[in-house]
């Protein structure tokens, strides 16, 4: 029986950020990583944050959060991919990062409903500026076991690599302003503190 839960990515190093944990810092008013949060949540059973520092900070936004497995640690964005999928309940599983907080509901639409007419490949958002491998959606199952394989073959540290070795296939998207990626204190409008959130 198909289910569906979701995922933000929180888990990196933030280093064009100055190190600060860029998922709680504010854009247009909330903490980024709530915001791609809240567009998920509406399709998904749950959603589980996958971070690997300030987890009471997080805690507090009213998610459930997951870290990086230490097996896996240091391999990037694969890591957390792998955490979320171990942790998932769901048979399939949308993935988004937490440094595009203009993400829409209707872009996770758009993969779920690539996802129930290909089930068994993994579907990522294709805009005008490239490929998004890490807004996706996944089948839990052998999506799982293909990146443990993945991982154990000691293959670069490539999302798209994993794609390719799995199975996937790219969903247009034509609102590239959904997919703007927030990497700099520049970009932010506000810096809230976590304890004042």
């Amino acid at each position: 029986m198909r289910s569906l839960s979701g995922a933000v990515l929180a888990g990196g190093q933030a280093q064009r950020m100055a190190g600060v944990e860029k998922g709680l810092q504010c854009y247009q008013g909330k903490p980024m990583i709530l915001r791609v949060a809240q567009a998920m949540s509406g399709l998904t059973s749950t959603v589980v944050l996958n971070v690997n520092r300030q987890f009471a900070d997080y805690q507090a936004l009213g998610y459930e959060w997951v870290k990086d497995a230490e097996t896996y640690a240091n391999r990037g964005p694969l890591s957390g991919l792998w955490s979320v999928l171990h942790r998932a309940r769901s048979s399939h599983l949308l993935v988004a990062p937490c440094d595009t907080p203009s993400i829409s509901s209707a872009a996770f639409v758009a993969l779920n409903t690539a996802s129930l007419a290909q089930p068994e490949k993994i579907h990522c958002l294709e805009s005008d500026s490239g490929i998004h491998p890490l807004h996706a959606i996944m089948p839990v199952e052998s999506a799982l076991l293909s990146l443990t394989d993945f991982l154990a073959s000691g293959e670069k540290n490539s999302v798209l690599a994993f794609y390719r070795q799995h199975g996937y296939c790219c969903v247009p998207w034509h609102c590239d302003s959904d997919l703007l990626n927030v990497n700099y204190q520049a970009q932010l409008d506000t810096n809230i503190p976590p304890s004042q959130l």
